[in-house]
């Protein structure tokens, strides 16, 4: 009797740590388990760049990390900027002097590189146009989303390296960041050229209404030219739904470096944009995606030399404190 009343113990207690134990692995679990709601805003929704974020919901990559991703477009990289700072996005993905704003004290961070190729730029034209290389557009004026933004400095820069001065001078007009601003413009004839998203000069191409006159390559190197931004908040009390994020973000590039198939419809449906255009965006932009969000220094030091050309930000400019690499997957 005593033995059966003692192995009967023996059970028990045995049955009693193997609760306790199921119970705490589902603790230790439920972290990796929980989702997380992301509002991600894009500051272009038409830009192949930022594609990736519309791939990884489609093909359930972000829903694998636990994460609920709202998507959120915007007309530019400062209505996102604003967005951030009111608190209504978590991620932004926008351009990499965007990082101008965190100097003027903007609520984020920059988490990672998207791309350093200046070939997602490039300068548009219509059919018509009596423009037929880049140094036709001496003394011309051309087509930017806003000042101080990228496309800005991507024409400052053009007159830099042309030594285009004075009167010769290319001049930027605002038009606006949308690829149906960047049209009107140009075929209302406001301006000579479109310094717009590349793929813009595809779809020109593809309506028989212009062409992609050369993309920004040709007078630029290695420079952060779209960046993924967290906010403060985001960071502070969530900071591994930003590594979850970025991990689902780099898995969904691998993803789409290996089915170009089935990628391509979707990038299409994204943009809004014509399966043949959104091909040859595939073709021309997929190679320049960054595959681990590194900063590279290079890239990094001609962003900075960008800050000082714009004189977008005042004194002695640290780039360390504009971005971060502590939310980047492990590799």
């Amino acid at each position: 009797m005593n033995s059966m009343i003692t192995r009967s113990s023996k059970i028990t207690r045995r049955a009693a740590l193997g609760v306790l134990g199921g119970a705490f692995a589902a603790l230790h679990a439920s972290p990796a388990r929980a989702e997380n709601t992301l509002r991600v805003g894009k500051a272009v929704a038409q830009n192949f760049g930022y594609s990736p974020l519309d791939i990884g919901v489609a093909k359930g990559i972000f829903k694998s990390h636990g994460l609920e991703i709202t998507l959120l477009d915007f007309t530019g990289g400062a209505k996102i900027a604003q967005a951030m700072a009111a608190g209504s996005v978590d991620i932004s993905l926008s351009a990499g002097p965007d990082m101008q704003f965190v100097a003027k004290g903007a609520p984020e961070i920059a988490v990672a590189s998207i791309t350093e190729s200046p070939v997602f730029m490039g300068l548009c034209i219509t059919k018509d146009s009596p423009v037929r290389t880049i140094d036709d557009l001496k003394g011309k004026q051309i087509g930017v989303a806003s000042r101080g933004s990228l496309t800005w400095w991507l024409i400052d820069e053009l007159n830099r390296v042309k030594g285009w001065k004075g009167d010769d001078r290319a001049k930027q007009v605002v038009v606006g960041g949308s690829t149906q601003a960047s049209l009107a413009a140009l075929k209302t004839k406001e301006v000579a050229a479109s310094l717009s998203a590349t793929q813009t000069g595809f779809l020109l191409e593809e309506q028989g209404d212009g062409r992609l006159l050369a993309d920004c390559s040709k007078y630029v190197g290695p420079f952060e030219l779209f960046t993924t931004f967290a906010s403060t908040e985001i960071t502070q009390k969530n900071p591994d739904a930003v590594r979850r994020f970025l991990a689902g973000w780099y898995e969904t590039v691998d993803f789409m470096r290996k089915n170009k198939d089935e990628v391509v419809p979707l990038c299409a449906k994204a943009m809004t944009y014509p399966p043949k255009v959104a091909a040859r965006a595939y073709d021309v932009f997929m190679p320049g995606m960054s595959t681990d969000g590194r900063m590279r220094p290079e890239a990094i030091e001609a962003l900075k030399s960008s800050f000082a050309d714009l004189k977008s930000i005042e004194g002695p400019v640290d780039m360390k404190k504009f971005y971060t690499e502590a939310y980047l997957p492990k590799i």
